[in-house]
C-alpha cells in the first residue's frame, strides 16, 4: 500500500460536513412532506372543508411560496442563509401543529400563507437557500454530482414518505380513530421539521461563502441579471409544460383510457420514481463528458418525444413502457440545471438566481392543471401530452440556441486544456 493510500476513505468524503447536513435536512423535509401530501385532502375533508376550500388552502400555500421566494432573493444576503433555513423549517413545524389541533379554515389558511406550506413537497423558499449553499460544500469539478446526490435523496425520501402515508391505517387497527391517526401524522411532520432545522443550525458559516452580506439585493442591478431573468423565463415555460402532466392527472389518464387498476398505477409510479432517481446520477456523469447544457437538452428532447408518443399508444403495456422510458430521461436535466445555474453567476448572485427560478415556477405552475383539464375536455385526454411535449421541445431548442456557448468555469478550462493539447500534438505550422 502506498503512503498516499486512504483505505478508510468514505465514498462521499469529497462532500463536506455542511453538504451532508444540507442533504440530510432535504431528505428529512421531503419525507415529511411526502407523508402528509397523500392524506392532506382526505384529512381536510374529514374536518368539514369543502372541495373549494381544500383547493383554496393549497393555492394559498403556493402564494406564500412565491412571496417568500421573492423576499429571499432580496434579503437573504443581509439575514443569512443559515438563519433563514432554520426559520423556514421551524415555520413548517408550526404548520404541522396547526393542522393537528385546529379545524378553522381561516387559521389554517393564514398559517399556510405565513409558512408557505407545500402540499406536494415541490417548490419551497428553502430550496434556493440550499441550492446557493451546496456549491461551497464540494470541489467545483464535482458540483453536478453533489446536486445529483441532493436530488436523489429528495426523490427517495418522497417515495418513502408516500409509503409512510399508510401508517394511519395501521394506527386505526390499534384502536385510534381515523382523525386521531391522521393528526399523529401531522405531529410527526412537525418533529421531522424540527430535526431538519437542527441540521441547518449546525451548518457552518463556510456554506455561506460568497453571499454578499449586503442588507438587501436588487436583482435588476446585478451584473448577471440578463442571464438570471432569461434562464428563469425559459425554465418557466418548462415548468408550465411539466405542470400540465401532474402525477394525479397521468394516473387518471391511465385509469380512464386503459382501465388500469389503482394498485397497478401505484406500482407504475413507484417504478418511475426509482428510474428517475437512477437517472440523476447518470446525468451527473454524462455532464462531465458532454457538458451541462448538452446533457439538459439532448436527454430532455427524447423524453418529450416519448410523451407525444404516449398520446397515440393503442395498448396499456405500450403506454406504460413509454412512460417508464420517459421517467428515466425526463429528470436528467434537474441536477444539471441546478449545477449550471449556480455556476454561470457570481457566488453572491446564487440566491437571486435560485429564488427567481422558484418565483417563476410558483407563478406559472398553478395554471397548468387547469389548462390541461380544459384541453382534455375540449378535445381529448391525449392532447395535454402532445402540447406538453411540443412546449418542452421548444424550450429545449431555445435553451440550446441561447446558452450552448455559455460555459461554466470548469467547462471553459476543459475546453482550453483540450485546445492546448491539440496544439501540442500538431506542433508548429
Amino acid at each position: 500500500m502506498t503512503a498516499h493510500a486512504k483505505p478508510f476513505a468514505l465514498p462521499l468524503g469529497w462532500i463536506s460536513l455542511d453538504g451532508k447536513l444540507i442533504i440530510l435536512a432535504r431528505a428529512v423535509r421531503t419525507f415529511a412532506q411526502g407523508s402528509v401530501a397523500v392524506i392532506l385532502a382526505i384529512y381536510l375533508e374529514k374536518l368539514g372543508f369543502s372541495l373549494v376550500q381544500i383547493g383554496a388552502f393549497i393555492s394559498i400555500g403556493l402564494v406564500g411560496t412565491a412571496a417568500y421566494a421573492f423576499l429571499v432573493g432580496l434579503l437573504a444576503g443581509g439575514i443569512g442563509l443559515r438563519r433563514l433555513l432554520v426559520a423556514f423549517s421551524l415555520g413548517s413545524a408550526l404548520m404541522g401543529v396547526a393542522l393537528a389541533f385546529s379545524d378553522s379554515f381561516l387559521l389554517l389558511s393564514v398559517m399556510a400563507l405565513a409558512t408557505s406550506f407545500s402540499a406536494s413537497g415541490g417548490a419551497s423558499p428553502v430550496q434556493p437557500l440550499e441550492l446557493a449553499s451546496l456549491p461551497e460544500t464540494a470541489p467545483a469539478h464535482r458540483r453536478t454530482e453533489v446536486f445529483a446526490i441532493y436530488d436523489i435523496a429528495a426523490t427517495g425520501a418522497t417515495a418513502l414518505g408516500a409509503l409512510a402515508a399508510g401508517l394511519p391505517q395501521a394506527l386505526e387497527g390499534l384502536g385510534m380513530t381515523d382523525l386521531a391517526a391522521m393528526r399523529a401524522m401531522f405531529l410527526g411532520y412537525t418533529a421531522l421539521h424540527i430535526a431538519a432545522s437542527a441540521c441547518y443550525f449546525f451548518v457552518s458559516s463556510r456554506a455561506e461563502a460568497g453571499t454578499s452580506g449586503q442588507r438587501w439585493t436588487n436583482p435588476l442591478k446585478l451584473p448577471s441579471r440578463r442571464t438570471i431573468f432569461t434562464l428563469s423565463a425559459l425554465f418557466g415555460v418548462d415548468s408550465f409544460a411539466g405542470g400540465m402532466l401532474a402525477q394525479s392527472l397521468v394516473s387518471y389518464w391511465f385509469f380512464t383510457k386503459f382501465g388500469v387498476h389503482l394498485g397497478s398505477i401505484a406500482f407504475i409510479f413507484f417504478a418511475s420514481n426509482v428510474l428517475a432517481a437512477v437517472s440523476l446520477w447518470v446525468a451527473a456523469k454524462l455532464a462531465n463528458r458532454i457538458g451541462l447544457i448538452n446533457t439538459m437538452v439532448w436527454t430532455h428532447i427524447p423524453s418529450s418525444l416519448l410523451l407525444i408518443a404516449m398520446a397515440f399508444a393503442p395498448f396499456a403495456w405500450l403506454a406504460v413502457g413509454l412512460w417508464l422510458a420517459r421517467s428515466f430521461l425526463g429528470q436528467m436535466d434537474v441536477p444539471t440545471r441546478q449545477s449550471y445555474t449556480m455556476a454561470v453567476v457570481r457566488p453572491e448572485e446564487r440566491v437571486a438566481m435560485a429564488s427567481t427560478n422558484i418565483l417563476t415556477r410558483s407563478i406559472v405552475v398553478p395554471a397548468s392543471p387547469t389548462t390541461a383539464t380544459l384541453l382534455w375536455n375540449a378535445a381529448s385526454s391525449s392532447v395535454p401530452f402532445v402540447v406538453t411535449g411540443v412546449l418542452k421541445i421548444g424550450y429545449d431548442l431555445a435553451l440550446w440556441g441561447m446558452f450552448r456557448n455559455v460555459r461554466t468555469p470548469e467547462e471553459q478550462r476543459r475546453k482550453e486544456r483540450r485546445a492546448a493539447g491539440q496544439g501540442r500534438v500538431r506542433g508548429p505550422v
